[in-house]
């Protein structure tokens, strides 16, 4: 039953024009905005940290578009059944595929696409699919069934497909092999048995090794993957590739596990030092920390 009404929801919503219904979708989120103290002091204590120069009053506009940009996104990942290929020759420009090419080529396999919670993230595969080939990419499912259901029902409209994350490294492994790219969202904070201390930012952060333990094992390329919303036309982005993330498959494993995980990170900085009004600021990223370092948040923050 429960299932019946957000599908029945989604379709009404559907029927809105996308203008429209970004448009409330932004209002709902500037309420948001208005009654969450909490996330709010989470995105400055994170931008204070990546940005120790940055006023006050260019930090809250950072953080009050954040909202509104998560509005435009939920907006535009509705929409997704409607982005035919017209639709999206016409509002994303794709970048870089020629380091995708390249990379396939010369090691007979997908690479890996490293990116993070930046733009809107969720219309990247979709994208993918329809100007490029088919992707697959790694999710950690929603706690609610149904609404996870009709959620990978739209993260794989495109023939794309979803990977579990309690399941992915057979799967991403088999996928590659099989040259279909497969994307790596790494900018979550992790436990310290997940990841590794690298630096991010002016401070060091603990990131999934994950990402560079298959892309050494499959010996596979890295590529930093992002998606950049254009300031100027709203429904307008431009999906970017980067090349190669340089790695060496004959250092010692772990030493190079971190020095790529730390390269990773470095071009995630870069992107979003080009426009930090792009990334997720509320995810507490540098929360675990080593032992006998205060935490970072407080209680506020909880």
């Amino acid at each position: 039953m429960k299932e019946k009404v957000l599908r029945a929801a989604l379709r009404l919503l559907e029927a809105i024009p996308l203008p429209l219904r970004a448009a409330l979708f932004e209002l709902v989120m500037l309420c948001v905005w208005a009654f969450d103290p909490r996330h709010r002091r989470i995105g400055r204590i994170n931008l204070r940290i990546a940005f120790p120069d940055m006023g006050d009053r260019e930090a809250s506009r950072i953080i009050r578009l954040c909202y509104t940009r998560m509005g435009t996104s939920a907006a535009e990942f509705i929409h997704v059944p409607k982005m035919d290929r017209k639709y999206v020759e016409t509002h994303f420009r794709v970048e870089g595929v020629e380091h995708i090419r390249k990379a396939t080529e010369e090691r007979g396999m997908a690479p890996l696409a490293m990116t993070g919670h930046f733009g809107n993230w969720e219309l990247m595969s979709h994208v993918y699919g329809m100007a490029i080939g088919r992707a697959a990419f790694i999710v950690r499912p929603l706690k609610d069934p149904a609404l996870d259901r009709i959620v990978t029902e739209l993260r794989e409209w495109s023939g794309n497909r979803v990977i579990r994350k309690e399941d992915s490294a057979k799967l991403v492994m088999r996928e590659v092999r099989n040259k279909t790219l497969v994307g790596i969202l790494i900018d979550q904070n992790v436990d310290t048995y997940k990841g590794v201390l690298v630096d991010f930012f002016s401070r060091k952060a603990y990131t999934t090794f994950g990402i560079a333990r298959l892309a050494l094992a499959l010996q596979t390329a890295v590529l930093p993957t992002f998606i950049f919303r254009d300031p100027r036309r709203k429904f307008h982005h431009t999906f970017r590739f980067g090349p190669p993330i340089p790695m060496d498959p004959g250092a010692p494993r772990e030493e190079e596990v971190v020095r790529l995980t730390r390269k990773c990170n470095e071009e995630l900085e870069k992107a979003i030092r080009e426009d930090p009004t792009q990334w997720l600021w509320f995810h507490r990223r540098w929360k675990t920390r080593p032992p006998g370092e205060p935490d970072i948040y407080g209680e506020a923050a909880r």
